[in-house]
């Protein structure tokens, strides 16, 4: 037998799947803080959409009268029950009619999430908290909190690990799924980069599937049969949140990205240094214009000054 507190919780999953139903519908902040208030929320959810419990909107206009006791002489069989209870069996009717409202309700809702060049920005959705890079992108879907699709740019991922529902990010073709861990993604044009620093990750569990843990880290290039595995040290993982960048022989193209994301202005690795490697630690806070105009000795580069962006190309004395 159900307890009052389980009809309750059920009670208000119902009311959140049938509010969500509405097409004028626009409290997600409101269902997003139910989500996390409580791990049973989410749970509860979820049975309710696959038990078929999402009846159509207009059931919601139903008068709720408060039911009168009825004298044992007057209670006839067949009578329609009033109120909570009339609204209770017309749930039930739904289910076994078989409406079809929860096949809509599970249909992707999209919406984005976007930083400019040089902007920070936390949000949480479900049982992930997401820190975004400057000049990212990310899909969300306010019907499913379990999946994100990263666009474009850099992302941090702490999630709480749900057996049942685990969450992915999905980056072009490829995905990455979490097994209770904090993870960094990176996307640049074709390149994909990964890097664990809590827990574990599985990267395409249905196709390479490669497991990644603490201090590994996974680049693939536009040929998805290219998977370059490394080390890197945990403690280095999303230090773009404080302006630090660590590489370890890591092309200058990637870096050149990666300063355009965290500074907010345009560096480009000219074809002649693009393939250079660099290793080392990049602290960039502070006066950003004195940086970019010290930038070459680090990278062993030479840095012009153009229109809106700093290019790095090869040291006047290198030059043939």
């Amino acid at each position: 037998m159900m307890t009052d507190g389980h009809n309750s919780l059920r009670d208000e999953a119902i009311e959140w799947v049938i509010r969500l139903g509405d097409p004028a519908f626009a409290d997600w902040e409101g269902f997003t803080a139910w989500l996390e208030a409580d791990p049973t929320h989410l749970a509860a959810y979820d049975a309710v959409v696959a038990a078929g419990e999402a009846i159509d909107p207009s059931l919601r206009a139903l008068p709720h009268t408060p039911a009168t006791p009825a004298r044992p002489e007057t209670a006839m069989p067949g009578r329609r029950p009033r109120g909570r209870w009339a609204a209770g069996g017309l749930i039930a009717a739904a289910i076994v009619g078989g409406l079809g409202w929860t096949a809509m309700n599970l249909r992707p809702a999209p919406y984005a999430i976007e930083t400019r060049p040089g902007e920070h920005r936390t949000v949480s959705i479900g049982t992930a908290t997401i820190a975004l890079n400057g000049d990212t992108r990310l899909q969300l879907d306010r019907h499913d909190p379990h999946i994100a699709t990263l666009e474009r740019g850099e992302a941090l991922f702490d999630v709480r690990h749900d057996e049942a529902h685990p969450f992915a990010v999905r980056v072009g073709d490829d995905e990455v799924q979490d097994v209770g861990t904090r993870f960094d993604v990176t996307r640049e044009g074709e390149e994909v980069r990964v890097a664990v620093a809590e827990g574990s990750v599985i990267y395409n569990p249905r196709a390479e599937a490669v497991h990644l843990g603490p201090g590994q880290q996974l680049a693939a290039g536009g040929d998805a049969s290219t998977l370059h595995l490394t080390r890197t040290a945990v403690a280095d993982i999303g230090g773009w949140r404080e302006d630090r960048l660590s590489y370890e022989q890591a092309p200058l193209a990637t870096v050149a990205a990666d300063l355009s994301r965290g500074l907010g202005v345009e560096v480009e690795a000219s074809p002649d240094v693009a393939r250079q490697r660099f290793t080392g630690v990049i602290a960039y806070g502070g006066d950003r214009a004195r940086f970019l105009a010290g930038l070459g000795p680090l990278l062993d580069v030479g840095v012009e000054h153009g229109h809106q962006r700093w290019l790095l190309t090869r040291k006047p004395e290198s030059r043939p």
